[in-house]
């Protein structure tokens, strides 16, 4: 059962104790992400996450940094998306005090030296490079593009080489002081690490970070009236597709609604697509399914590469599973299998002390609330064929649909054409 504390400037602490393992895991929690900045400063969380790496008051270069952590057997990693940055330790059970230390340090004392900004814009217009070599991780940013043109949710978190190459180290302190703050975050620690030692520990550490009023993010409704086809030529052996659907905000009463409807749909070997696409018509080697949930919205994204000529026959097979989930209920034995398969994956997924900080923190971050697995677990089981129904016909309507392609292909009316839900 986990536990939870406030301290006295807002910072959030939640505890789950594992007195069976021998590590401990911590994670912490900033409410800040890609969709917080403006079309100037498109990147800059992301390049705050890889400054804290640098080096800090106490741990002052990197090497001192993953020298302290790795020096233990420890694991320190990190990640920005869309609405949370999240900086992350793994260590053993005594050494979990090292690692609050130096997360510690590292998020309210960070040196931000102007040569390591310099040699790390390189290093990020690399990765940018790296997604945008890649087709298949690339037709997800030209699908969000597509849903939300203009908007903060359809930018690429990791921002543009002309953004990147144009933040200053004053912007990032800025930034850095705006968005950093202890009533913005929220440490998850899970482990045999008992509750009152981590809050003391947590007080001693976070305890005097003065707490501050944070600038919430801008809504990203789904705009209405854009063109439906995004193209990217290349010469690839392969196209990579991505049709976009509405999809439910995370505290949506839909949310597991939409994850059976993902389950039944393209999420594993048994789902619908994979059987019809792959299986019985041939069409492609990878192709699935995937719910995308943010505070105040949400998309539901079919993937598939497919070779370029059949690239029309799998686009129309994907179409008409909309339609036919859309139209007819599932069958009983899928729902069952559905909900048996989605319950049984979380479970696996909350193995290790690491996972379970990181589903605490998810849930207090995302919803400002916790749900227990076996409410989960009920909730999950309380879906109806009638209710997977309903959720389609409002989701996969012809209006809504948006689709990003990356491939050899110049033709955006070719591919209108086929997104009919008849």
């Amino acid at each position: 059962m986990y536990q939870r504390h406030t301290l006295s400037n807002g910072l959030r602490i939640l505890t789950y104790h594992m007195p069976y393992v021998h590590s401990a895991s911590v994670l912490l929690f900033f409410g800040v992400g890609s969709r917080y900045e403006s079309v100037e400063e498109a990147g800059i969380s992301h390049m705050i996450e890889h400054m804290l790496f640098k080096g800090s008051e106490r741990f002052p270069t990197a090497q001192v940094i993953s020298e302290t952590i790795e020096g233990v057997g420890g694991v320190l990693d990190a990640g920005t998306d869309k609405e949370l940055t999240i900086f992350s330790a793994k260590t053993a059970d005594r050494h979990c005090k090292l690692a609050l230390q130096l997360l510690a340090d590292m998020v309210q004392r960070p040196r931000l030296d102007e040569v390591e900004l310099e040699k790390e814009r390189r290093v990020v217009i690399e990765e940018l490079n790296m997604y945008h070599d890649s087709p298949q991780d690339w037709v997800s940013v030209l699908a969000d593009e597509t849903v939300w043109p203009g908007l903060p949710l359809g930018r690429e978190v990791a921002g543009t080489r002309q953004t990147i190459e144009s933040i200053s180290g004053e912007a990032i302190r800025n930034y850095l002081a705006t968005f950093y703050a202890p009533n913005n975050l929220i440490i998850s620690v899970a482990g045999n690490v008992t509750h009152e030692w981590v809050v003391a520990t947590i007080e001693e550490l976070f305890g005097e970070w003065q707490p501050k009023e944070v600038p919430s993010f801008q809504t990203c409704p789904l705009p209405e009236g854009v063109a439906r086809v995004k193209i990217e030529y290349r010469k690839t052996e392969q196209t990579n597709f991505c049709l976009l659907t509405p999809g439910v905000p995370h505290s949506s009463p839909d949310y597991y609604p939409i994850i059976l409807l993902n389950a039944i749909l393209g999420d594993g070997m048994s789902s619908r697509l994979f059987v019809e696409v792959r299986e019985h018509q041939g069409l492609a080697y990878d192709v699935s399914t995937s719910p995308v949930s943010f505070y105040d919205t949400g998309v539901f994204a079919i993937y598939a590469g497919v070779e370029p000529r059949r690239t029309d026959e799998a686009l129309r097979a994907v179409v008409n599973e909309l339609a036919r989930i859309r139209d007819t209920e599932v069958a009983p034995h899928e729902l069952v299998h559905a909900q048996e398969y989605t319950k049984g994956r979380m479970s696996l997924r909350l193995e290790d002390t690491h996972s379970i900080a990181s589903w605490l923190g998810g849930q207090e971050a995302l919803l400002n609330e916790i749900h227990s697995l076996e409410d989960i677990f009920a909730r999950i089981d309380a879906v109806s064929r009638a209710d997977l129904q309903q959720l389609a016909m409002r989701l996969f309507q012809e209006e809504w649909l948006r689709l990003a392609v990356v491939g050899p292909h110049k033709s955006a009316a070719q591919f209108d054409s086929i997104l009919h839900l008849d």
